[in-house]
């Protein structure tokens, strides 16, 4: 009996990890979807490190984040989720609030759902009605306007498998954790690339 509650623990947990990552989406944002690969952080990333300059320091400005085909919804709206992302992206040591910075990140939140409370709480473990989101970005340099880097990542959450939506809809929670997931992993994936050319 205790091996089949093992099991089936290793089996909820295998679903929950599965569930936090999801291939992107093209939504024509960027360039060339077909160059993205697999970085050390993000599903899909691209970075041309040959036209990075070296600096001691490397500095990424924020700049735009577009949001053209997104919607608000029940209880979490497009502004919240700028705002997340802006507070999460400049809490990094690579991106800076500076549009004189010699790199910049421009943003496009590409998707967002908040998925179903009622789906979450009946079978959420099966992938029903979890919350997703993706946001694209692309680094351009200040001075000639060449992107040097791309990603797109897309990620999906049943906000442990639909527990938090006892209380209420944790959808809006689910969004902004997935924020938080997205801007970590993606300040990450950029330092990593331009501390290599230090």
């Amino acid at each position: 009996m205790k091996y089949l509650i093992l099991i089936g623990i290793a089996l909820m947990i295998g679903i929950g990890a599965w569930a936090h990552a999801a291939q992107p989406k093209a939504s024509g944002y960027l360039s060339d979807y077909h160059r993205l690969v697999e970085g050390e952080y993000l599903e899909a990333y691209w970075v041309d490190a040959a036209s990075i300059e070296r600096s001691t320091r490397p500095l990424i400005g924020l700049g735009d984040i577009a949001v053209n085909t997104i919607k608000d919804h029940k209880g979490v709206t497009v502004s919240d989720c700028v705002g997340w992302l802006k507070k999460d992206l400049l809490a990094s040591p690579v991106i800076v609030d500076d549009a004189s910075a010699p790199y910049i990140l421009d943003l496009a939140i590409t998707h967002m759902d908040p998925g179903s409370r009622a789906k979450r709480l009946w079978a959420g473990e099966f992938g029903a009605g979890h919350a997703q989101l993706q946001i694209e970005g692309r680094v351009v340099d200040s001075k000639t306007g060449d992107i040097v880097a791309e990603f797109a990542e897309r990620r999906r959450s049943s906000g442990a498998l639909g527990a938090k939506d006892l209380s209420q809809d944790a959808g809006p929670h689910i969004i902004e954790h997935l924020v938080q997931l997205v801007s970590s992993d993606a300040a990450n994936e950029l330092h990593a690339s331009f501390l290599q050319r230090q």
